[in-house]
C-alpha cells in the first residue's frame, strides 16, 4: 500500500500567510502607525456558507472600527481579492478634523 500524504494547514504557514494579507491590506488601506490590522479566519456559522471565512478588521482610535468578510479560509484569497474586498475602505478619506473648539 502506498501511503498518501496531503499538505496540512500548519499554524506556522496559516500565520504566514495571514501576516502577508495583513500588510497587503495595510498597504492598500495606505494605514498609518495608529491604525491596527487584523487578519484571521473562522469557522462561517451560516447556513449554506459551508466552510471558512476571512475576516479583516481595521481599528484606529478616531474612526470607528470595520470589519469586512471574504468567504474563503486565509490561503485562498488573493491578493486581489483582498484589494477587492477593502477597496469601499480605502476609498473613504481621511480623518475627522479634531474638534478645534477650546475646553
Amino acid at each position: 500500500m502506498i501511503p498518501f500524504f496531503f499538505p496540512r494547514k500548519t499554524p506556522n504557514r496559516q500565520s504566514n500567510v495571514a501576516l502577508e494579507l495583513k500588510a497587503h491590506a495595510r498597504a492598500v488601506l495606505n494605514a498609518d502607525d495608529d491604525t491596527v490590522v487584523s487578519v484571521s479566519e473562522r469557522d462561517c456559522r451560516e447556513l449554506g456558507c459551508g466552510g471558512a471565512e476571512t475576516i479583516v478588521l481595521v481599528l484606529h482610535p478616531r474612526r470607528p472600527t470595520k470589519a469586512v468578510k471574504i468567504d474563503k479560509p486565509l490561503e485562498q484569497i488573493t491578493r486581489t481579492e483582498l484589494s477587492d474586498a477593502l477597496a469601499p475602505l480605502a476609498a473613504q478619506t481621511g480623518l475627522p478634523e479634531p474638534s478645534s473648539k477650546p475646553k
